[in-house]
């Protein structure tokens, strides 16, 4: 499945595009999600409804169907790769759980506990560096992990607008061996190392940041 006709080459292809479009995807999502929820935060009324619906549709639509649309329908008539429409869906896609995450971390803070650090004479960056900060990033990273994981896990629909992505491979030497079994398995296993060495990355920084398990 592997060694014959240097098959490792494709999947290691194929891992290079995953990863690509895995860590561009999770780090502009981030970024794209901050700014939504900036907007839903916003005191003007038209971005915040905005911000809102924009959210709540993308979570409404599934990430093959909203691939496809971009590939097919927005970028149709343009000559782009398909790896970097894959990296814009997935980065809009992924943005819209981050979104989330971030307002509810910020809605699970107590407002008692900023009142009494101004008490206590902190200003707002101490507030929010030894307050705020650490208890977001508490509420945060577990969840996070969790999406980012889907999010890798998603990628492999990727193949559908012909990216050479690890399950567009399994399916290229299914084709040319007519064994279904030791390419998909073998496929399972990186993405399984991949998802695996990212979680205990983020667990590593949660044990890091988190005052309660630092004190244990």
């Amino acid at each position: 499945t592997v060694i014959d006709e240097k098959r490792y080459i494709l999947f290691l292809n194929g891992l290079k595009s995953t990863l690509l479009i895995s860590f561009l995807s999770i780090t502009i999502g981030t970024l794209f999600g901050f700014i939504l929820f900036l907007l839903h935060k916003s005191k003007i009324k038209i971005l915040n409804i905005g911000s809102m619906i924009f959210v709540r549709f993308l979570q409404g639509v599934p990430v093959t169907v909203l691939l496809l649309a971009f590939y097919f329908g927005i970028f149709g008539s343009i000559n782009i790769e398909p790896i970097i429409v894959a990296i814009m869906t997935f980065s809009i896609y992924f943005s819209s759980y981050v979104c989330e995450i971030i307002k509810g971390a910020f809605s699970s803070i107590n407002r008692n506990q900023i009142d009494s650090a101004y008490a206590l004479g902190f200003t707002k960056i101490q507030t929010f560096k030894y307050i705020v900060l650490p208890q977001i990033l508490s509420y945060v990273i577990p969840v996070y992990k969790n999406e980012s994981v889907s999010l890798i896990k998603s990628t492999s629909v990727a193949g559908y607008i012909s990216v050479m992505e690890l399950t567009k491979v399994s399916d290229i030497i299914r084709n040319r061996t007519y064994e279904a079994f030791f390419p998909l398995i073998f496929t399972a296993l990186i993405y399984f190392m991949v998802c695996y060495i990212f979680c205990k990355l983020l667990d590593f920084i949660y044990k890091k940041i988190n005052p309660r398990v630092v004190k244990n």
